[in-house]
């Protein structure tokens, strides 16, 4: 008989992922957690010494999960001074407290960079990866084949749920991102394109990788500049090398710009960030495409939230003007979770099978899930697919949550739509891997 995480696992398949028996869920989900828990306290010393420390010997009930969910700081609790004195070895035996991978996994001999770390990581089979807030430190979330796997049954099942897009390679794409790099949000578009696009007919805002070195450079020279701290020479370089890119991606945008519009009247795939989905919008319409104007079978993925308020407040309601009559993907999320809480017809976010929601109160200490009705708390989860790292994790969202069936008709649990932020635990507001492609490429085209 298959575990309760293969048979939760194998929801991804079925005619409603989302509205299952609500009272079976319940039970299959605790003994998922059970089963979570056991197999990753045996390979993951950060989650067994959690369970020591705080007594917790077996999940008899939600409850004893409180105290084994990790905070997102967990996953960049390194040294720095590791990445800058090159100790990739004891930066390997870090990583391998936080997740399964063993240090005899990988060979880090002649590694020369944090690039070419991430790199020998994936060849051993798993996939860090990353989120960065302002530290300059990234964190490194890892995934296995097993868990790349599922996220690749989420997007060809789940696509536009709950009208899902069937797979069909029938449109011209434009990711608006860099070509390659460990974040989710990178390999997702191009997993989306490789199951939505023609052969051959997909754009990219630029040919190069993302670096991650590149990206902790910037995030920590600009805190030497907030701190008053960075040298002339250094300020000068990262401008010079600023322009240089604002000149590169801004060509490549208006190239971009220049195809949608002239097959706007074709199917078309366009992913990216909210940022650079909002500098595309704006440029559209300026070259004369009007709001609704896209082939109704156009696919729109976007994400990455507004953190330091980028965008103008009415940002979500010129995206809904723009792209009305397309297929967009509407959903709430992290980098953390597998797949994303999806919309449904009356705009709340259904939470799936594979995640238990866990709502608790500000302090992150108690918890509040009710047995019915709407409860209002701090976001935390145990995410039962995931392989390559213990999917339990405390973050910054506060949330309304009902755990009564939804008006449309399925089971709960859904997080109604107005979600905004607590402080962090750890002081930190958390940038999630959306946010950072989005930040990432927005100093490509800003500096």
């Amino acid at each position: 008989m298959a575990s309760a995480r293969e048979q939760i696992r194998s929801l991804v398949r079925s005619a409603d992922t989302f509205d299952q028996p609500a009272e079976d869920m319940a039970e299959l989900q605790l003994e998922a957690a059970r089963e979570a828990f056991a197999a990753h306290r045996e390979r993951i010393p950060l989650l067994r010494t959690r369970a020591a420390e705080t007594g917790v010997r077996e999940v008899a009930g939600l409850d004893d999960l409180v105290p084994l969910l990790f905070s997102h700081t967990s996953y960049k609790s390194y040294p720095v001074s590791l990445i800058t004195a090159g100790r990739w070895d004891r930066l390997l035996r870090w990583y391998s407290t936080v997740s399964v991978v063993e240090p005899d996994e990988v060979d880090v001999e002649g590694v020369r960079d944090i690039d070419e770390w991430t790199e020998r990581i994936t060849a051993a089979g798993h996939r860090p990866y990353i989120t960065s807030g302002t530290s300059g430190k990234v964190s490194f979330l890892n995934c296995d084949g097993t868990d790349l796997r599922f996220l690749h049954d989420i997007l060809e099942n789940l696509t536009c749920w709950p009208d899902p897009l069937p797979p069909d390679p029938v449109r011209r794409a434009y990711l608006l991102a860099p070509a390659s790099g460990p974040m989710r949000s990178i390999d997702g578009f191009r997993w989306h394109a490789d199951v939505f696009a023609l052969p051959g007919e997909t754009r990219l805002l630029t040919e190069d990788p993302m670096r991650v070195s590149e990206l902790m450079s910037s995030a920590l020279l600009r805190r030497r500049m907030a701190e008053g701290i960075a040298t002339p020479q250094e300020i000068s370089s990262f401008e010079s090398a600023s322009g240089s890119r604002e000149e590169e991606v801004g060509a490549a945008m208006n190239r971009i710009v220049d195809d949608i519009a002239a097959h706007r009247d074709e199917p078309l795939l366009i992913a990216g960030m909210n940022n650079q989905q909002f500098t595309l919008i704006q440029a559209l319409r300026a070259r004369g495409v009007p709001d609704g104007g896209l082939h109704p079978d156009t696919l729109v993925l976007s994400g990455g939230g507004n953190k330091g308020r980028a965008l103008p407040d009415d940002y979500q309601q010129q995206f809904a003007a723009f792209y009305q009559g397309v297929r967009r993907v509407r959903s709430y999320g992290m980098t953390e979770l597998q797949g994303s809480c999806l919309a449904c017809e009356k705009g709340n976010y259904h939470v799936p099978p594979w995640v238990i929601p866990l709502v608790l109160d500000q302090a992150g200490e108690k918890l509040l899930n009710p047995e019915l009705g709407v409860v209002e708390g701090r976001f935390a989860f145990l995410d039962v697919s995931l392989e390559g790292r213990w999917g339990g994790l405390i973050s910054g969202d506060r949330v309304f949550v009902d755990f009564s069936p939804c008006a449309c008709g399925r089971s709960g649990p859904a997080v109604l739509p107005d979600i905004q932020r607590y402080g962090d635990l750890g002081g930190d507001d958390k940038i999630t891997c959306a946010a950072t492609l989005d930040s990432y490429v927005r100093g490509m085209i800003h500096g």
